[in-house]
């Protein structure tokens, strides 16, 4: 269950200002745990971390992983079935139409604006921000790091999320490719 920290209130959350200080990462750098790192050593975490997931997830939109709507979206659908298939991580995609009220199912269907809702109902312990558009990956990310523990990637193409555990800007197919080369490398030697 998502439940806000003591000192926010929902509608604080909605806002367009980040719950963190941080600047956003330059090119080549990433952010992990609030530290800005180089861009590699941001993958072996990422590549430990998943790792040693009890329950990780992807979340994607749609239009990539079920539909071929956006340009290119088979190849990015490929590796984002590629990561998963590295963490043995679930796919859930962000449909990008607001689910049927008031009977939305928080277990199976992403609400764009909420996607926090199906991540505490799952139990999911790391989740993965796939090419999620910014500004429902704002909000989902400062309700879950504002009411909970749950360990957050975010590999985003943009400026990346400061709100997230760790994050990636400038995240395209090339970064991902090396990231499961990454994942699959450190697999083997545990």
């Amino acid at each position: 269950m998502i439940t806000c920290k003591e000192g926010n209130v929902y509608q604080q959350l909605l806002s367009p200002d980040p719950v963190s200080t941080m600047p956003h990462p330059e090119k080549g750098k990433a952010i992990v745990e609030e530290q800005v790192v180089q861009e590699k050593e941001a993958w072996k975490k990422i590549a430990e971390v998943l790792l040693n997931a009890k329950k990780p997830v992807i979340i994607s939109p749609a239009r990539i992983i079920l539909w071929t709507w956006e340009e290119g979206a088979p190849e990015k659908a490929r590796v984002i079935r590629d990561l998963a298939a590295a963490i043995g991580a679930e796919i859930l995609p962000i449909i990008d139409v607001r689910p049927g009220y008031p009977q939305m199912r928080t277990a199976a269907e992403v609400n764009p604006y909420h996607g926090d809702l199906v991540i505490g109902h799952n139990k999911y312990d790391v989740v993965v921000f796939v090419a999620v558009d910014c500004p429902y990956a704002d909000v989902a990310l400062k309700i879950i790091k504002d009411g909970t523990d749950i360990y957050t990637i975010a590999l985003c193409g943009k400026l990346g999320h400061v709100d997230a555990t760790l994050t990636l800007c400038d995240t395209g197919l090339a970064k991902l490719d090396e990231l499961i080369e990454v994942i699959n490398e450190m697999k083997k030697r545990m």
